[in-house]
């Protein structure tokens, strides 16, 4: 089976540069295989949301632009597509912050993410009602102002307007950005069954580790604009390195994996010298 068919998504060796001057990405790497959820984990500045934005085309509004590397969706390089052409192509971006429509109503806010498709007016009734099989907590709340949603209910308003666009490919920005735990799991647990009865693929920046490994079948972790380690969601979640450094804290504090890793090298070095 060729990559073309068995990932919908592949990065290879992208650069990304702000201003012409800051280097945001240097090295990454990443496929997403077409059906699966696959997490992106880092800290804070790691270079999460600029990876998603170089795949969505939207580092222009931000004066960033990619300047080395490949970026293939679905069989085609995204190098001229705009935005909007993503989303015709099917995929769709929820950015960080939710970024709901305040003055509408919660319904009103799902429907506008059909607006591309151009369905009638039975056609967006019979989505939508698809869509509240998932978001049951959104329909109770259809006719209220979004604006006066909590937070959860905004990150879901986000989700379900994403899926009226009917995508092949959602990326999800800091899905779970001061949520309660709660919450957390009820989102999560919505992704994963688009996932398995929509068949939608995922690409998931997130730092809360623990639960995006729990819902992914792969993950990334990307540290200072670069991937540092991959595997699958299970041995990540059981590797000693990632557990000292993201999913708790070590007797000695906090440390970059660049460290660890240097670390690891240097002790690897040392045994092979001492025999």
């Amino acid at each position: 089976m060729s990559s073309v068919s068995s990932n919908i998504l592949e990065l290879k060796n992208v650069k990304v540069v702000y201003d012409n001057v800051i280097l945001a990405l240097h090295d990454v790497t990443l496929n997403v295989p077409k059906g699966k959820i696959v997490a992106l984990l880092g800290g804070n500045g790691a270079g999460k949301s600029t990876t998603l934005k170089s795949i969505s085309t939207m580092l222009a509004s931000e004066r960033g632009k990619v300047t080395g590397g490949t970026i293939n969706y679905d069989g085609n390089s995204i190098e001229k597509q705009n935005p909007s052409q993503m989303v015709n192509m099917g995929m769709v971006q929820v950015l960080e912050g939710r970024r709901c429509f305040g003055h509408l109503t919660v319904e009103e806010n799902i429907i506008s993410g059909a607006y591309s498709r151009k369905l009638s007016r039975g056609d967006i009734n019979q989505e939508l009602e698809k869509i509240y099989g998932y978001f049951i907590r959104l329909k109770e709340r259809r006719k209220s102002q979004a604006g006066f949603t909590s937070g959860g209910e905004q990150q879901m308003i986000a989700v379900a307007r994403a899926m009226m666009a009917k995508p092949k490919m959602l990326l999800l920005d800091e899905p779970s950005m001061g949520l309660a735990p709660q919450l957390v799991a009820e989102i999560f647990n919505i992704v994963k069954e688009l996932n398995e009865k929509e068949g939608v693929s995922v690409l998931l920046a997130e730092q809360n580790t623990n639960v995006a490994l729990k819902n992914a079948d792969h993950g990334y972790i990307i540290e200072t604009g670069k991937v540092m380690l991959e595997g699958t969601a299970k041995s990540l979640l059981n590797d000693d390195k990632v557990k000292e450094l993201y999913l708790g804290i070590s007797k000695e504090g906090r440390k970059n994996f660049r460290d660890v890793l240097k670390e690891e090298g240097k002790k690897r070095k040392k045994r092979l010298i001492n025999g």
